[in-house]
């Protein structure tokens, strides 16, 4: 095949002046090329290299085992005997990925190293050259190969050291990248960078292939139309993630309040359940408590009847329970003892008939000298004790309770902790996050300690649960 025959074909790979020629030195320099297609590039190859080799000139292959191996078939295919180059030193293949192990120290090619090993070879291909202006043709794939590694900016480094080679020796440059490299949005940054390290570009071959200048501005209009279209997308896409963002953000926000008014509404309907039971209370001890207790006596002048002695008998161990039964629920709705002797003496007694009718050892620990505190900290606190007697006696499976009042740094602190078996975690993640979840019983306690200034926490594991809730007398003392 003759000289000829090389340049018409290459040729065809490159763009028009506006008057119609072709421009020989386009591709002149370094020079990359995307492609799609592997025996496309390969084609493309043996157009590049052809004219050089037959001109005298020289050429370094730096690729893959299989574009190796293509380009020298299709060489030897248009009539270049590739062997005959070999054996005058003008045509060297190298392996991209034993070649790039030479020079690469610690993820980037190093200047020394590759210069040391790619110069070598470009001095000797420039002696070997027998045209009147031996030139070398030089393609490289190495920086392909870091990109697919994910190594970007070792691929920018490399193609930056083949340029500052060039101002030592002389020679035409091209690089090659599979277009699929780049087929994600957020890879445009990085594909302008690579094209603006190069003197110029080839476009994959669907564009490479048009004949005319009238063919390529119709192919660039459909491509600005196609990217008009994509960033009105894009855009659209990115205003619709706005909005859901916004949504969500509010619907987040909406959750957030409902579950801190539920809060309010939970520690308002605790406080009335405080005043209703002090209310009925009352009036259990005042009303039916002493109706209960007259009758009692009017049985027991009933009794000096002798022929009714075993039915007023009955009656007066009725009335005993009815009183009994009255006292406690009394004592339950509101501890008489709290108006009259304070936290402690009302804590003492309701530890002491927890422990009777739970089975459950249960110590209680409190300063001599706690004194009175105000009313909202003492009733807040002996319910905060309530709760946490009863969740441990409905829940835990314990066997032991402590519970402990004292003051600390101008709080007064309650601690009531169990050797049960613990919340389960998922449980205790959502009352953090939330507050939800363990009953309102709990969620009731912590918004009126805080209502008061104080703070409540529940800590719980394998090896029991803690209740502490602590208010500060300093903040509530009237």
């Amino acid at each position: 095949m003759s000289t000829a025959n090389f340049v018409d074909s290459e040729v065809v790979a490159r763009p028009f002046h506006a008057s119609g020629q072709h421009d020989p030195a386009h591709h002149s320099g370094h020079v990359v090329q995307f492609y799609s297609n592997d025996a496309f590039l390969v084609e493309s190859l043996s157009r590049f290299f052809g004219p050089e080799l037959r001109a005298g000139g020289s050429a370094i292959v730096i690729a893959t085992e299989a574009h190796r191996l293509g380009l020298v078939q299709q060489l030897n295919s248009k009539g270049l005997d590739v062997a005959k180059s070999v054996t005058q030193g003008r045509f060297v293949a190298l392996d991209a990925e034993e070649t790039l192990a030479k020079f690469m120290v610690s993820g980037l090619p190093d200047e020394q190293r590759f210069g040391e090993t790619i110069g070598a070879v470009l001095g000797r291909l420039a002696n070997a050259g027998t045209g009147e202006r031996p030139n070398i043709a030089a393609f490289g794939e190495m920086v392909a190969i870091l990109w697919e590694q994910g190594n970007g900016e070792a691929a920018v480094r490399l193609e930056e050291l083949w340029n500052g080679l060039a101002s030592t020796y002389s020679f035409r440059l091209r690089c090659a990248y599979p277009m699929r490299h780049f087929d994600r949005q957020e890879y445009g940054a990085s594909f302008e960078k690579i094209c603006a390290v190069h003197s110029g570009v080839i476009p994959e071959e669907d564009y490479s292939s048009l004949g005319n200048d009238d063919d390529r501005d119709r192919t660039i209009a459909s491509l600005q139309q196609k990217a008009h279209s994509l960033a009105r997308e894009v855009a659209e896409r990115k205003r619709v993630e706005d909005e859901l963002k916004q949504n969500k953000a509010d619907l987040e926000s909406l959750v957030e309040q409902r579950t801190a008014a539920l809060r309010k509404l939970s520690a308002r309907l605790l406080t009335q359940q405080d005043s209703e039971r002090r209310r009925i209370a009352r009036e259990l001890h005042d009303c039916l408590g002493q109706h209960l207790i007259g009758l009692k006596l009017n049985v027991e002048l009933l009794r000096t009847l002798p022929e009714k002695k075993e039915l007023w008998v009955e009656s007066e161990e009725l009335m005993q329970q009815c009183l009994g039964e009255v006292r406690a629920l009394s004592y339950l709705l509101h501890p008489p003892t709290m108006d009259a002797a304070g936290l402690v003496s009302a804590a003492q007694w309701f530890i002491e008939g927890f422990g009777q009718h739970s089975g459950i050892k249960t110590t209680f620990t409190a300063p001599e000298n706690l004194g009175r505190l105000p009313e909202e900290v003492e009733l807040t606190l002996f319910r905060a004790l309530q709760e946490g007697l009863t969740n441990t006696h409905r829940h835990s499976e314990g066997t032991a309770a402590e519970v402990v009042i004292n003051r600390t740094g101008g709080s007064v602190v309650l601690v009531v902790k169990d050797n049960g078996r613990g919340v389960k975690q998922d449980v205790m993640e959502r009352f953090r996050q939330s507050g939800t979840g363990l009953g309102l019983g709990l969620t009731g306690i912590g918004e009126r300690a805080r209502d008061l200034g104080g703070s409540f926490q529940l800590d719980s594991d394998s090896s029991g649960t803690t209740v502490r809730v602590g208010i500060p007398v300093s903040l509530t003392a009237s």
